[in-house]
């Protein structure tokens, strides 16, 4: 039978009774042979995924690009997930919140285990902490807002953290932690990096599937027996490299793979009026934005350059031009998404005024420039949303030299000024924030206080407030004044939310299991008929 779940995007989503916070490369391979993969193969527990490179390295960096993510989350478990309606828990199975929202108590679920049967600890927490420190000489869990949190070894399940103010975001922060096996390098985080031990087969694991080959184009997963959670229903995942666009494809339609994710309206039509496959949509909980970089032609720029920038786009022509279907995407109004508890579907964002637009370009000096505007390739439609945006522009006679960066290079770049650096190398960017579900401002909080974005010390000292709230009640009233106010700064300008529409074989269930997207955090609920 043929499954549809396709999301009604602009429900109300938001949790009511959430509250309180919201390597190198190792010279071993195992085979130099390619790995095939049939629709034999795929009626026999065989889940085969299109990936866009093969890395270097299966070391989960807790970051990176969306290719990579995917790479890595069948063989590594988060800690837990905030989500739209609730709780996602996997290696931890409790999360406590003191009334004060300073202590935070992480219980490990007992019969969580490495692969190779070692139990994960407390310990391999502490050891997260300690080669993050090591590594980069910062790491989430250790500082918020530049103060020191105090980690504390309760016993070998229990974490304590206690925070030293009130922080909403730290409980995202903490979720999404990705663990190393500590005894893998005799609890010495030096020993973590260049070490090659995360490209071959013998690497432990902490989620339901090791890795079985590597080979010169794929990578296979197999999935373990111990598993604390049961054994998978997919026994092997292949991961091949196929290139992208029409070649992921040809190879789909041939049954070479298990699914694809959809991103034109042409598309969905296609697959969702054939009964061979079904569709599933998920929300991504993800905000799309353009964001100015205040190093490039916006530091000499007047303000009114950025509003004439702002009343110029049209964000349902940019939907319907680069999606064509709200099935895909709908306008943003706010620097939320509608996945968030604090969430203000009325929030006014931006309203076209070209006349206003074009006064504006005139009197600013903006009129008649060229602008750099850079856009990560690796990204789902923005290119086409960067066509939409450069002929709106055009229309207020600014022209834009638009470039597509892939993922490393592109936040190489746009990232410069979160870092505190300078920079001249594009004036606007568009990216996404993801994961945006839960009760706290996650992204749009840790980047609205970096007044590095250009955003007043004002907005920055009212996010730092909103974050800290230690009430539902408060928080709401904060983060509609955020969701109003920053509309008066023109830094930012919110374009899509998305929704992560996917096909797949009629033998395919389960993609839906997890509201985390991308691709994808509930394995086990994955099932291959």
């Amino acid at each position: 039978m043929k499954k549809r779940v396709l999301a009604i995007f602009l429900a109300s989503v938001m949790a009511l009774g959430m509250l309180a916070g919201c390597g190198g490369k190792s010279e071993e391979k195992t085979t130099d042979t390619k790995e095939e993969t049939t629709k034999d193969e795929a009626s026999d527990g065989t889940f085969t995924m299109a990936i866009d490179y093969m890395p270097d390295s299966l070391q989960p960096s807790g970051g990176g690009s969306d290719s990579f993510t995917t790479m890595v989350r069948p063989l590594y478990y988060p800690l837990y997930y905030q989500t739209s309606s609730g709780m996602e828990y996997y290696l931890a199975d409790k999360i406590e919140v003191s009334e004060d929202a300073l202590t935070y108590t992480l219980h490990l679920n007992e019969k969580a285990t490495w692969s190779d049967g070692e139990p994960i600890s407390a310990d391999d927490i502490l050891f997260r902490n300690e080669y993050s420190l090591a590594s980069s000489g910062r790491s989430s869990l250790a500082t918020v807002n530049g103060q020191e949190v105090k980690i504390t070894k309760i016993d070998e399940k229990t974490v304590e953290f206690v925070l030293p103010e009130a922080s909403a975001n730290f409980k995202n922060t903490l979720g999404s932690v990705v663990l190393l096996p500590g005894h893998a390098f005799d609890w010495d985080a030096s020993k973590v990096d260049d070490s090659g031990y995360f490209w071959n087969t013998d690497m432990v694991t902490s989620g339901p599937y090791v890795v079985g080959e590597i080979n010169d184009d794929s990578i296979i997963y197999t999935a373990r027996d111990d598993f604390f959670a049961g054994k998978p229903s997919v026994q092997k995942i292949v991961l091949r490299t196929l290139g992208s666009g029409s070649s992921k494809q040809i190879a789909f339609e041939n049954g070479e793979l298990s699914y694809m994710r959809v991103t034109t309206a042409e598309e969905l039509n296609k697959y969702a009026n054939d009964d061979n496959y079904n569709v599933t949509s998920v929300t991504e909980a993800r905000l799309n934005y353009i964001q100015f970089n205040p190093g490039g032609a916006f530091a000499t720029l007047p303000a009114e350059a950025r509003e004439a920038i702002m009343l110029a786009l049209n964000g349902q022509e940019i939907v319907d031009a680069a999606y064509g279907t709200d099935e895909l995407a709908v306008p943003a109004n706010s620097v939320l998404t509608p996945d968030q508890l604090f969430y203000n579907e009325k929030a006014p964002g931006y309203t076209q005024d070209l006349e206003k637009a074009k006064e504006l370009a005139q009197s600013s000096g903006l009129a008649g420039m060229t602008l750099k505007y850079i856009y990560n390739a690796d990204r789902a439609n923005m290119e086409a949303v960067a066509t939409v945006v450069q002929q709106q522009l055009a229309a207020i006679d600014v022209n834009l030299e638009v470039q597509g960066l892939d993922s490393p290079t592109f936040f190489s770049i746009f990232f410069a000024p979160y870092s505190g650096k300078t920079t001249d190398e594009y004036d606007i960017g568009s990216n996404g924030w993801d994961s945006e579900r839960g009760a706290c401002g996650w992204q749009a909080s840790t980047y609205m206080k970096n007044t590095g974005w250009g955003w007043s010390d004002e907005m920055a000292a009212l996010v730092k407030k909103a974050d800290a709230a230690t009430s539902q009640e408060e928080a709401q009233k904060l983060w509609d004044e955020i969701q109003e106010k920053y509309t008066e700064e023109n830094w930012l300008f919110p374009l899509t939310y998305t929704n992560y529409v996917m096909v797949s074989q009629e033998n395919i269930s389960g993609l839906d299991g997890s509201e985390v997207v991308p691709e994808f955090v509930d394995w086990m609920s994955i099932k291959v008929d």
